[in-house]
């Protein structure tokens, strides 16, 4: 994040914007994975057929994060390429519907990888008290809940140390293994 001085100047930003537009409707977090991710080894100048990716040609786990680790302009140019998709297809796109504003900052963890810390202003009218009057609403309550599900991605991180792979076909197998 920078100086004392950057810090202060963000804090700034986001206080005229929360001024100016009201508390934000959403804040959301993206941490990207890289060290699963073969776009980042690619990227890292791993020999990877981005159309056909195969398990035989993944390395191990720990090989997979000592190559990301020795390329933090691979795994930059990996964050930018995924956040940049993200956020054209959240906010550009219109998933969430109009946006009247949003505003990112970067940082990165202990082992160096890269995570957005996002706050979005959804150009709407409904404020807290609405959705918990709306919340009673039947209808309203199965659109909202019909929306969460189709939008939510279960995490399967309790997966990752078990060998999950053990039916599958690894000929027509196509994505990255945990």
């Amino acid at each position: 994040m920078g100086s004392a001085y950057s810090r202060a100047a963000l804090r700034t930003r986001i206080h005229a914007l929360i001024f100016n537009q009201g508390l934000p409707s959403i804040f959301l977090t993206l941490n990207p994975v890289d060290i699963h991710s073969p776009v980042a080894l690619y990227f890292a100048g791993v020999n990877v057929d981005l159309d056909n990716i195969r398990i035989e040609q993944l390395m191990t786990t720990y090989k997979r994060a000592e190559t990301i680790a020795s390329h933090p302009v691979a795994t930059a140019k990996f964050f930018h390429l995924l956040i940049t998709n993200i956020l054209d297809t959240m906010i550009v796109g219109g998933v969430l519907g109009p946006v009247k504003a949003y505003f990112g900052t970067v940082e990165n963890q202990g082992r160096g990888s890269l995570h957005l810390h996002l706050l979005i202003w959804l150009d709407h009218d409904m404020k807290p008290v609405d959705m918990k009057e709306n919340i009673r609403n039947t209808d309203f309550r199965e659109k909202l809940k019909a929306y969460l599900e189709d939008i939510t991605k279960e995490d399967l991180d309790q997966f990752k140390d078990e060998y999950v792979f053990e039916n599958f076909d690894v000929a027509n197998t196509w994505s990255t293994p945990p």
